[in-house]
């Protein structure tokens, strides 16, 4: 049997490890509730909070920048194939969309031009092609779709005058003519370089019939004195030209509509 003295030493220490562990669980209690330990606590979770949202941001700008590139990339492959179509042409077509001419259409007409044309190979975008060739090129493109019949002209040109006074007042042609200006075009020299390269015709005036030089102002003057013209708008312009009329003529050759 233990002593006595042994017996209250044992008694002591657990009063005291009785003492000790209540005054700790007071403390944490305490402590837990304390104004310090609650806006701690609520700080550490703001923390996380914002650490969570700036990851969620980053990883939505991520996202966001990487739909951005895919759009970027796409829109520049569609505009490098419009430009590439536009300047080459499906399999049928040369320079700015125009369709390739078939053997009937580039038989000889009285009066009518040489045309010189150009092939495919050539209206393709060359390698060494510069900035300033694209945009004379794309600006070329967007003249042809205004009309089926296209005078290049200068404002000055006598023979300008004259072609213009035959095709825009002595004739009544659907859709009508669309006049360029060359003289006052900011591309007007490159424009008439590549006319030039286009059609084998260097002068001005220049009509184009769909795409095909019909001649200048002498070939025009030819064409309506003969009583041609609008034959030979019908013959080769075909269903472009929906109607061409000599408004002066006589009534047997005012209006030839293509049977």
């Amino acid at each position: 049997m233990p002593s006595p003295r042994r017996m209250r030493f044992y008694g002591i220490l657990v009063v005291i490890t009785v003492v000790v562990l209540l005054y700790m669980t007071n403390a944490a209690h305490h402590t837990q509730t304390s104004d310090f330990y609650t806006k701690t606590q609520q700080a550490l979770q703001e923390r996380e909070h914002e650490e969570a949202a700036k990851r969620r941001d980053a990883e939505s700008v991520q996202s966001r920048l990487k739909a951005a590139e895919e759009q970027a990339k796409k829109s520049a492959d569609d505009k490098y194939t419009s430009v590439k179509e536009a300047v080459e042409g499906p399999a049928r077509k040369g320079v700015a969309g125009r369709v390739a001419m078939d053997s009937q259409d580039d038989k000889k007409v009285p009066g009518v031009a040489a045309q010189g044309g150009r092939t495919r190979d050539q209206a393709a975008m060359k390698k060494d092609e510069t900035l300033e060739d694209h945009e004379v090129e794309m600006a070329m493109n967007a003249i042809l779709k205004q009309s089926p019949v296209i005078i290049f002209s200068k404002s000055h040109c006598p023979y300008s005058k004259k072609a213009k006074h035959i095709l825009l007042e002595k004739y009544r042609i659907l859709p009508e003519p669309f006049v360029v200006e060359l003289d006052k075009e900011p591309l007007g020299d490159k424009l008439q370089a590549l006319l030039a390269h286009m059609t084998g015709r260097r002068t001005v005036p220049n009509i184009l019939l769909i795409g095909k030089s019909i001649g200048g102002g002498d070939d025009m003057e030819e064409l309506d004195q003969t009583d041609t013209l609008v034959a030979t708008f019908n013959e080769i312009g075909g269903t472009r030209i929906t109607d061409v009329e000599h408004r002066n003529a006589r009534p047997e050759i005012r209006r030839l509509r293509r049977a």
